[in-house]
């Protein structure tokens, strides 16, 4: 009955120092996700800024090409 005790309590100690080393990776994964999320939002500002300046460089450009449309009808309406 003695090593029955002994035996069960190996098994449960043994099971104890796994579930504190499940809880320690755990805790490291709790650790990392607000820099991982703080990483992700930095990324998506980042890639907001960028879309917002190329949609405006593409608005420029848009305005450049009408204002060079126009400045050769006017130029082929005077050469006519």
């Amino acid at each position: 009955q003695l090593r029955a005790a002994e035996a069960a309590l190996a098994l449960k100690q043994e099971l104890i120092d796994r579930l504190k080393a499940e809880a320690e990776r755990q805790r490291a994964a709790l650790e990392t996700i607000p820099v991982l999320q703080a990483q992700a939002d930095i990324y998506r500002a980042d890639f907001e800024a960028e879309r917002a300046a190329r949609e405006q460089l593409h608005g420029q450009r848009e305005a450049l090409q009408e204002e060079l449309n126009q400045l050769r009808l006017r130029l082929g309406g005077d050469g006519a």
